[in-house]
């Protein structure tokens, strides 16, 4: 967001006059007066190339015709686009591309959609006269999911730039020289790589394709849907292209939605979960002890009469629910009120509670904000950025190219505390970039963050306003850094103080500083104080309030954001406001027209002691997986088993639901229509692409007609109605568009807390924790997102499961030749929990002593991992935990 206006300039293009700012190229002018200038290598994205010369043109006064791409506008330039002169060289242009080209238009899949098919149409070259045999390139195999037929190529190089300046992957290169040019990647084995798919969506012929939805269509059968990916908290828009109800596949235009075209491997190749064979698509019902399929009104009628016998026995607080936040809003917030109004329990829960709601909680208690204060155009133009625990490249990916480009293209220095070593891998890698990297024990984030803290403090940077206007708040943090020594954190770390004041400076000096926190964080325990005490850095630094400058925790699921502010969590009612709102209770009951209940909330982990207890009697699970996300110390499946009524609303037969009395098949957000909320707050539309599959319905709607069904009616006719309630509910709640306007912070609770709310905790905050292994299990695990997969729904994903099938350990290099280990090699990893075998990859980025297995076929290995819950927040953690290792032989 830049501080000031560019400055313009005036020129005349086929005798219109523009005025655009300095430094626009030609070609970016003439199409904002609606002039299309033909090109094959220029595309927005990328710097100019101009090694296609498609796009020449005249300009008056320039001797020779100049490529538009790579033309700066300059005052009062006069260009023209359609002369004879022009006209000719795009034809002679033509002929040299069409003289190598196959003219196998009627099977290429491009047709009807390419560049160099239009061109030819539109100056029409007949004839060639080159009488040369066309090249043949030898056609390779070159993935699972990509094909190419490198015949088709023109050369314009624009995938390798892609997969150079805006991925970061350098996965392709051009080989061979002038007409026999050709795009390869590097070795003699498949495509390693990214698999973002944005080669295929660049690529302005057929040379590189989708081996998905080969020879599947053209592009006139296809229906089209704008929607949003559900694969993480980035909010990236995507066109759905449907035939005949089926999907066919994804992509996602520039200057569309917060990607801005880009997608990722989930994104673009991982649609086929929604249409999976293993969906459930009538509804089931317990008999004798087995789940047998029945009708909607049986099911429903059954939910309906066990839930009012339930409660009029034993009264709403024997219920609970819980919701999957890939979840639309709409589904969310029905959700909650059904169990809030026709129920009447506050016990509901949501999986934002696993490691979100600690980055919500840090940011209302020190900036009084539910939401970033930043957006990502703010990444983009941040002087600093400072990444703990994200693992960007593969938690969040367009998160992660924002920071590549304020970094590659606006040099914006980068500081990353993260569980990563640098080094060249398949993937990009985001501290190979980083200005300074802290490589960081899973455990030790905290500790970390503490020697930044201190080295702003003893170092005199301060911020002088914060200084005089709250100085008991920086005498107290300056008491509290003093208690632990440089020692103390050097051994506890492994850092080393010079690196610490470096830092600090750097951080101190940059005008637009941007913090972002991920799950390796915000899942561990300690998050909410190692979020607010980054709060506190920004304070200390004087920036939390400066334009461009503010934290932003990274979302795991699409719409963790979504269940917080629509209430369906323990600890809010939709806004997100406590419980004890008044005001807030007030207003929604004005709408509801019914008093809120009064009895606490209850979270996942409080809920299944009730259940195991055998105080809670019944539990609505929508979306969730207990049974199969939670490891055996956390006793779901125990607690769930002693359950009188368990609904389960869902898409395939999980381990819970194989578990329920009654089991309603769900929609995928394919198949409905809503909204999500992304990791900085913007509320986007889903939009239906293909019609539910076999008997499914919304969850919204099931909800609904139970509620009917139970004599408190909640009646919708669609989800905008639900939305206009959702408005009325919340104040100011985000109009769809483009653009939130982030909120600001309330400088009332920043106050505060400098005041008084600070000093409760700052101590604990503040103290160095000490960790160390167990001798009998030196290993730290840590069950880690891949780039591939989110959730367990990507599992069910052919295309993505072509590229990760199943779990392996990553083990740093070092240590597998402790161990006498190679890749693919078997190894026991146990503890006193339990013992898998499994097989190893070797990945130099992971650290030496630390372990990753993939959370998305976790298996037996979740078993292993220890089952600590937060006593204050009730926030339970799992993803980590501490083993041995031993080779199979």
């Amino acid at each position: 967001m830049p501080d000031q206006k560019p400055e313009t300039v005036r020129l005349t293009i086929d005798g219109t006059t523009v005025a655009v700012p300095k430094g626009t190229l030609v070609i970016e002018a003439a199409r904002r007066v609606g002039v299309m200038i033909p090109h094959f290598c220029y595309h927005p994205k990328l710097k100019p190339d101009a090694n296609c010369r498609m796009c020449l043109v005249e300009v008056e006064k320039m001797p020779k015709l100049q490529t538009a791409c790579s033309t700066p506008v300059a005052e009062g330039m006069a260009v023209r686009t359609a002369t004879t002169t022009v006209d000719d060289a795009h034809k002679s242009v033509l002929e040299f591309i069409l003289a190598n080209h196959p003219l196998d238009c009627p099977v290429c899949d491009q047709g009807g959609k390419c560049d160099l098919q239009d061109f030819s149409h539109q100056y029409t070259p007949t004839t060639s006269r080159f009488t040369e045999t066309k090249r043949i390139f030898q056609k390779e195999y070159f993935s699972p999911l990509i094909e190419t037929q490198m015949n088709r190529c023109v050369q314009c190089l624009r995938c390798v730039r892609y997969c150079d300046e805006i991925m970061d992957v350098k996965a392709l290169a051009p080989v061979g020289r002038g007409t026999m040019t050709e795009i390869k990647h590097f070795g003699p084995h498949e495509l390693d790589c990214e698999f973002c798919g944005g080669c295929i969506q660049i690529c302005p012929v057929g040379a590189i394709t989708s081996r998905l939805s080969m020879y599947e269509y053209r592009p006139w059968m296809l229906k089209r849907a704008d929607t949003i990916c559900t694969f993480c908290g980035d909010g990236c828009r995507i066109t759905v292209q449907t035939k005949d109800n089926e999907l066919i596949e994804v992509n996602s235009a520039h200057g569309a939605g917060r990607n801005n075209g880009d997608l990722c491997a989930r994104g673009f190749f991982g649609f086929h979960a929604s249409s999976h064979a293993d969906r459930l698509t009538h509804p089931l019902i317990r008999r004798d002890g087995v789940l047998v399929q029945t009708t909607w009104e049986e099911a429903l009628e059954f939910v309906a009469a066990q839930a009012l016998r339930l409660k009029l026995a034993h009264g709403p607080d024997a219920f609970g629910g819980l919701i999957a936040s890939r979840c639309t809003n709409e589904d969310l917030y029905v959700f909650q009120k059904f169990m809030r109004q026709v129920i009447g329990t506050n016990r509901v829960d949501s999986s934002a509670r696993y490691g979100h709601l600690n980055g919500i909680q840090a940011l209302r208690r020190v900036q009084g904000t539910h939401r970033w204060t930043i957006a990502f155009e703010d990444i983009v133009a941040a002087n600093a950025l400072l990444l703990v625990g994200t693992n960007v490249t593969e938690t969040s990916p367009i998160t992660g190219l924002k920071v590549k480009e304020a970094v590659k293209k606006r040099q914006a220095a980068l500081v990353t505390i993260e569980t990563l070593q640098p080094a060249v891998d398949t993937l990009s890698n985001i501290v190979n970039l980083a200005t300074q990297h802290f490589p960081t024990h899973p455990e030790q984030f905290g500790n970390t963050v503490l020697g930044l803290l201190k080295a702003v403090v003893e170092g005199n940077l301060v911020d002088a306003t914060l200084a005089q206007q709250s100085p008991a708040f920086v005498q107290r943090v300056t008491t509290a850094l003093n208690g632990t020594s440089w020692d103390v954190l050097e051994a506890a770390t492994g850092q080393t103080r010079a690196r610490w004041a470096e830092t600090a400076q750097l951080l101190a000096k940059a005008k637009r500083l941007v913090v972002l926190v991920g799950n390796g964080v915000l899942r561990q325990a300690g998050a909410e104080a190692t979020t607010t005490n980054l709060l506190d850095l920004l304070i200390l630094l004087g920036k939390l309030d400066q334009p461009g400058c503010g934290l932003g925790p990274l979302a795991e699921e699409n719409n963790d954001q979504g269940a917080v502010e629509m209430g369906a969590v323990a600890e809010f009612i939709p806004g997100p406001m406590p419980l004890n709102d008044q005001p807030a209770r007030d207003r929604i009951t004005s709408v509801w027209r019914e008093e809120l209940p009064h009895t606490p909330g209850a979270s996942l982990t409080e809920m299944l002691a009730a259940a195991d207890k055998g105080s809670l009697k019944a539990l609505f699970v929508i979306g969730e997986n207990p049974v199969g996300s939670l490891p055996a110390a956390a006793r779901a499946k125990d607690a769930l088993a002693k359950l009188e009524l368990l609904v389960c609303q869902e898409l395939f037969l999980t381990e819970t639901a194989a578990m329920a009395h009654v089991v309603l098949p769900a929609c995928s957000y394919m198949e409905k229509d809503g909204t999500f909320t992304n990791s900085e707050g913007h509320v986007q539309a889903v939009r239906q692409a293909i019609n539910p599959i076999g008997d499914s319905r919304p969850d919204w709607e099931m909800l609904s007609a139970i509620s009917v069904l139970m004599g408190v009616p909640l009646e919708y006719g669609d989800a905008r109605e639900i939305l206009k309630e959702i408005r009325s509910v919340i104040p100011g709640y985000g109009l769809l568009g483009p653009t939130p306007t982030s909120p600001k912070v309330d400088q009332a609770t920043l106050s505060r807390y400098l005041a008084e709310g600070a000093a409760t905790d700052i101590a604990s905050r503040y103290a160095v924790r000490q960790i160390t292994n167990p001798a009998d299990a030196p290993f730290t695990l840590v069950f880690t997102q891949t780039l591939f997969h989110s959730g367990k729904l990507s599992t069910r994903s052919k295309g993505l499961l072509q590229l990760q099938q199943d779990g392996v350990l990553s083990i740093n290099p070092s240590d597998a030749a402790q161990l006498g280990l190679t890749d693919g090699e078997t190894v026991t990893m146990s503890n006193t929990r339990g013992a898998i075998t499994t097989r190893v990859k070797l990945r130099e980025r992971v650290p030496a002593g630390v372990l990753w297995f993939p959370e998305h076929f976790d298996g037996e290995a979740k078993h292993l991992a220890e089952w600590t819950i937060d006593p204050r927040t009730q926030i339970p953690y799992f993803k980590l935990a501490h083993v041995s290792l031993a080779k199979v032989s």
